[in-house]
């Protein structure tokens, strides 16, 4: 993987994902490797692997070859793909074994470091609302910082430690069902790291840690990348292993022509494959009459294209065919092989009952104890790698985390877990985010959000989020965050807030004046959220709320400024996987604000409010139905009182917010339907749909009527970019209203208030 670069920006994030993480915490050699040659049998032969991302793939069917021919394969090194391929090869997986496992990874899900959104806490569910672009800026010490890698590589070590487990008291390659060598570069020096003992599943993530793309891989003082900046092809290491025979695999990219050369990345992309492939030559220049150089003929497939992990295979197979005379000079008998084979079997693999936990210390209190919590229930139960995975997967979703991985070692005979988790280099870090409305008819609005986080702000665990808005509107919110309990299953959050809104007044379906609506507020709230699906929350709220006409007509709605304090009680239910195209799942919540005049304050009333949001897909279909519920329970017209309808999938036809009302009701079904090929890892999702909505607000409880419900409707196309979500639609409502929109922001909306 490492060794060939992408031949687009998109490639280069492809190459990553090949990369399946496996590592190697142990010793290493620097440069030619030190370790002395392995003791093999004369008719031993040797492969060596290299990178290719992808590509790489087509080593399987090579060893499919030479399992069939009988090629006694009795050493391996690899680097890149060639490590990932090379390496479990070595722990006693067989070719058919190894084209199975590839063939069912979720490679689009291996690029995403966090766990799958239903298993993220509530609090960073609620990110995704603020349109918060998954990008973070950390700060540290006065100095501004950016992640090292696109993929940190969280699920890749997580699969790769899976598929090594066997291997976890083998600390020696050379003890290996097959010898193995993995190789890797220090960024910092530039020079060849060879792996040869250690922590398997380590090594492996090492070698291919393509920079800028995944996150180079911390080995003691060493800051390890892919190998194929070093050694591509690695024959040298497979010479210093004592191995005369060998059968060498190279899968590198070929050097475009100058036709294809037609931007800046291209050709970045075009020196770094001259420069490898110029050492790659060198080092195949170096093999004699008794090896074998098998080059597969991989066309068009690149090294991000793990969507045809099958078509590679069959390259790789076809490839070793064409050279059977040659290979077939290195068969032995079926007697020979078949002894040979006994050995090189993946062992058994049963460390029984888990007797201890460590979690590795260096981090902040509250980090180490939050992973504590985390994982501690596993002590004392069977080793389950899924419960494992999913523990080290709920304590990463957390988000002060870079990495948490996990191994397997032994105390006074006994078996235990060591988890190592490292935190994020920075103390505090922003995000941006952006949302944008046009209904290209004149009215159009924005909304800039920017989010500054400081996590572990105190020793128990504290977070404080401060989000700044800008546009629609603008305004500022600071809250602390402070977990108690059993881990931190309870909360206390003080905020504070100033925002101002701008909200459109119409009358029969006309714009006829626009406010902005001033809001201070305080809040305390305490809450419990005992897993990542729920929450509940009792607030103290008071604040004062005041409306300046800014144009328009004020014989409607003069304006003016309401003081309230109360209590807020909200519950959420969150197992969506997604709030841009949601597949599956569910999200409610439910809210109600008591008002009473209290210190001084003058308002007296209840709203309450509810929302409902399921989703279900059949292949390609994914149908969203959902329903809006609020009500002034007095029919007070005060400022919170108020909920708005309007705009695209919110009552489609009318403006944005453009109907206010004491009650509200809305209820949708919006279809929509992946288009293209799905088959792609790295690709920009497009889904083409439609909806059905009814609902209308209300001044009074007396007034709700359901045959006064207005039905409305949408066609729509929509874009899952790197951005977020982006609508283009047109929307019409039986009253005659249409428009055409524009949306950047989510098929989801919060609860309307």
């Amino acid at each position: 993987m490492g060794t060939q670069r992408r031949r687009t920006w998109r490639d280069a994030g492809n190459r990553l994902a090949l990369a399946i993480a496996m590592a190697g915490m142990g010793a290493m050699s620097n440069g030619v490797n030190a370790a002395p040659p392995v003791q093999l049998q004369p008719d031993c032969v040797g492969v060596v692997l290299g990178g290719g991302g992808a590509r790489g793939i087509a080593h399987i069917g090579v060893l499919k070859v030479l399992e069939r021919e009988r090629i006694p394969v009795c050493a391996l090194s690899g680097t890149s793909m060639g490590a990932i391929v090379g390496g479990l090869y070595a722990t006693g997986y067989d070719a058919a074994e190894l084209e199975k496992i590839v063939g069912s990874i979720d490679w689009a899900g291996m690029f995403v470091d966090d766990p799958p959104r239903p298993e993220l806490p509530m609090d960073r569910k609620d990110e995704e609302f603020r349109h918060l672009l998954d990008l973070e800026i950390g700060y540290r010490d006065g100095r501004l910082g950016f992640p090292v890698g696109l993929v940190r590589g969280q699920k890749l070590m997580l699969l790769l430690r899976r598929l090594t487990l066997s291997t976890w008291r083998a600390e020696d390659f050379d003890a290996l069902p097959i010898p193995f060598r993995a190789v890797s570069a220090d960024i910092v020096t530039g020079r060849k790291v060879v792996f040869d003992d250690g922590d398997l599943a380590l090594a492996i993530r090492a070698s291919m840690s393509v920079p800028g793309a995944f996150a180079p891989v911390k080995v003691g003082d060493q800051l390890l990348v892919d190998g194929g900046m070093a050694e591509n092809v690695p024959i040298d290491e497979m010479r210093a292993m004592g191995v005369q025979r060998m059968v060498v695999v190279d899968v590198g990219s070929k050097l475009l022509g100058q036709e294809a050369l037609t931007n800046p990345a291209v050709i970045l992309d075009q020196m770094i494959t001259a420069l490898m492939t110029e050492k790659t030559e060198r080092s195949l220049a170096t093999l004699d009459a008794d090896d074998v150089l098998i080059r597969p003929d991989l066309g068009d497939i690149t090294s991000g294209q793990f969507n045809r992990t099958t078509e590679a295979v069959a390259v790789g197979e076809r490839a070793a065919e064409a050279l059977l005379p040659q290979l077939r000079r290195f068969a032995v008998s079926a007697e020979r092989y078949a002894a040979l084979r006994a050995g090189q079997h993946r062992r058994g693999f049963d460390p029984g009952l888990l007797a201890f936990l460590d979690v590795e210390p260096g981090h902040t209190p509250s980090a180490t104890r939050h992973v504590a919590w985390a994982t501690e229930g596993l002590v004392g139960k069977p080793f389950d790698v899924d419960k494992v995975e999913h523990a080290v997967s709920r304590a990463y979703g957390d988000g002060r985390f870079e990495q948490i991985g996990y191994r397997l070692v032994e105390r006074d005979g006994q078996a235990g877990l060591e988890v190592i988790p490292t935190q994020k280099p920075w103390t505090a870090f922003g995000r941006i985010g952006l949302q944008l409305d046009d209904n290209f008819n004149g009215r159009n609005n924005y909304l800039l959000s920017a989010e500054l986080t400081f996590n572990d702000a105190n020793r128990i665990g504290g977070k404080w989020r401060n989000l700044l808005q800008l546009g629609r509107v603008t305004g500022l919110r600071s809250e602390f965050v402070q977990p108690f309990g059993e881990a931190g299953a309870f909360y206390l959050k003080p905020a504070l807030e100033i925002r101002a809104d701008s909200l459109p007044l119409s009358v029969d379906g006309e714009q006829v004046a626009e406010y902005r609506l001033v809001r201070r507020q305080l809040d305390l709230e305490a809450g419990y959220s005992p897993s990542p699906h729920w929450r509940v929350g009792v607030a103290a709220i008071g604040g004062r709320d005041r409306a300046r006409r800014i144009v328009g007509d004020s014989t409607t709605f003069a304006g003016g400024s309401e003081s309230f304090a109360g209590a807020r009680i909200n519950a959420t239910w969150d197992s969506l996987d997604s709030v841009s195209f949601p597949a599956k799942g569910l999200r409610a919540t439910a809210e109600l604000v008591s008002l009473h005049p209290w210190g001084g304050t003058t308002l007296d009333g209840e709203v309450a409010r509810m929302s409902l949001d399921w989703a279900h897909s059949w292949d390609r279909y994914h149908l969203l139905l959902g329903t809006r519920l609020a009500s002034a329970l007095q029919d007070d017209g005060f400022f919170q009182a108020q909920t708005f309808l309007g705009g695209f999938l919110n009552l489609s036809g009318f403006g944005e917010r453009s109907l206010v009302g004491n009650q509200a009701a809305l209820a949708r079904a919006v279809l929509y339907r992946r288009v293209g090929d799905t088959t792609r890892i790295f690709a920009m999702p497009m889904f083409v749909g439609g909806s059905l909505e009814a609902g209308n607000v209300w001044d009074r409880r007396d007034a709700v009527d359901f045959g006064s419900l207005i039905a409305g409707g949408s066609l729509f196309t929509g874009f899952d970019t790197p951005l977020g979500p982006i609508f283009l639609g047109y929307g019409r409502n039986q009253t005659g209203a249409d428009s055409w929109y524009l949306s950047f922001g989510s098929l989801l909306r919060q609860e309307p208030k």
